[in-house]
């Protein structure tokens, strides 16, 4: 459902897009997933070599931070999961928007800086793209984790916190 960008080396998804579901690792997750016997809510991720062929990376049976790009979406995970866990029908979705993006800042922030640190390495992108990368994102429609302007409190706690981290990776140098 989503596609992300994430430091050069792999880590926290920093940027994601909501996309239609590719066939290949659809189907590859739901064989995996009935297999194996995991019921409820699951996020399986794949990476792609530089063939375009998947590879599993990981399975996570639970909520996680990535989730409200699907709810923003048209999929509300966390209710299906509680009616799923109360034993309530569950509804079919008619589907989900593509092309919603939303963007957790400071891991861009700091991935940025990483691009800087690691440039030369093997799959790190150059850094003056990067940087380029960084400022245009600003001018493409995106959500933001932690933004709500209905309830702008954990917007502040998590602004306070990203500055607090960011000075401090910058002086272990990241």
């Amino acid at each position: 459902m989503d596609q992300a960008r994430a430091p050069a080396i792999g880590g926290v998804s920093t940027y994601r897009e909501s996309i239609e579901l590719p066939t290949d690792t659809t189907t590859q997750a739901e064989r995996l997933i009935r297999e194996i016997g995991l019921e409820g809510y699951s996020q399986i991720q794949f990476r792609r070599d530089s063939r375009g062929k998947p590879y599993l990376m990981e399975i996570n049976p639970r909520l996680t931070s990535g989730v409200e790009i699907a709810v923003r979406a048209g999929i509300d995970f966390p209710y299906l999961v509680y009616q799923w866990a109360n034993e309530e029908p569950l509804m079919p979705s008619p589907g989900y928007r593509t092309g919603m993006r939303m963007r957790y800042l400071e891991g861009d922030l700091l991935t940025t800086l990483q691009t800087i640190v690691q440039r030369g390495r093997p799959g790190v992108t150059p850094p003056l793209q990067a940087l380029l990368e960084f400022l245009t994102d600003f001018f493409v429609p995106s959500g933001y984790d932690y933004l709500d302007w209905q309830d702008l409190g954990p917007t502040w706690a998590a602004i306070g916190e990203m500055v607090d981290h960011v000075q401090y990776r910058l002086k272990h140098h990241l």
